[in-house]
């Protein structure tokens, strides 16, 4: 019986379900160019990614409380909204380029009566983007109690309260060195994290991080494609379930001895 017991728990333990909603840093931003037709950049997926998973992605600068220009009315602020819509499960490592699928860049955006989605105009004097996902499908980009910032890349080599659009702090909830990268970039029209540097050996997402928060390992040249190596680390809750389900095991059998 405590055999059996144990391989419950243990079962128990792994089929625990990955939750849908991503996290700060479960993406990252590698890449972008402005002067493109459209401009564009590129992220990476640093955890699973369930399909029909949301991300929106803004170049509208962070205020210190809200993207600027937001309002109950105008859906895309001061500058312009992307979304994008995972066309399918989507493996921790893949690579993903604004101008591939799943990208949102015309039509209305809900809950608001001016604005549409569009392709980011990013500026070259300097500029953000912000990747964030909102529970509330209703003008995402002004509603903030529902965002879920994952990540910032900013090129003016300093954070700050947005006051125009070449300027913008670190997201709410992003911390800024990890998930919120700023670098000395606006006087380059491409640039992206190194391709030796993305084909290196398997990392963890916490070493991705690190690793993309490194200047000296961005370079000039056309966006990534392909995908990077990550190695996985049990969730916590799993650790947790298993746990419980060792200890319940334990009182069971003392009980029987009893």
């Amino acid at each position: 019986m405590t055999k059996t017991l144990l391989s419950l728990a243990l079962a128990a333990a792994t089929a625990v379900p990955a939750h849908a909603a991503l996290t700060a840093g479960d993406i990252a931003i590698i890449g972008r160019i402005n002067n493109g037709a459209p401009d564009s950049f590129a992220f990476v997926a640093l955890s699973n990614i369930a399909a029909g998973e949301i991300i929106y992605f803004t170049d509208n600068g962070w205020t210190g409380s809200a993207f600027r220009g937001a309002s109950a009315t105008d859906g895309d602020g001061n500058e312009n909204l992307t979304r994008w819509t995972a066309p399918s499960a989507i493996s921790a490592g893949t690579i993903i380029s604004s101008i591939g699928g799943g990208f949102t860049t015309s039509g209305g955006i809900a809950g608001t009566s001016s604005g549409s989605y569009a392709s980011l105009a990013l500026g070259q004097s300097g500029e953000q983007i912000y990747a964030f996902q909102n529970s509330n499908t209703s003008n995402p980009l002004f509603n903030t109690a529902t965002q879920t910032h994952l990540f910032a890349f900013d090129d003016t080599n300093g954070f700050e309260n947005a006051t125009d659009s070449s300027s913008g702090n670190v997201g709410k909830g992003l911390t800024a060195g990890t998930t919120a990268l700023t670098f000395a970039f606006n006087g380059s029209t491409s640039i992206h994290v190194k391709t030796s540097v993305l084909g290196g050996a398997a990392k963890t997402k916490d070493e991705w991080l690190a690793t993309f928060a490194n200047a000296q390992n961005w370079e000039a040249g056309a966006l990534p494609t392909g995908s990077i190596a990550v190695s996985a680390v049990p969730e916590p809750q799993t650790y947790a379930l298993m746990l419980s389900g060792l200890l319940a095991v334990g009182f069971i059998a003392r009980r029987r001895r009893g």
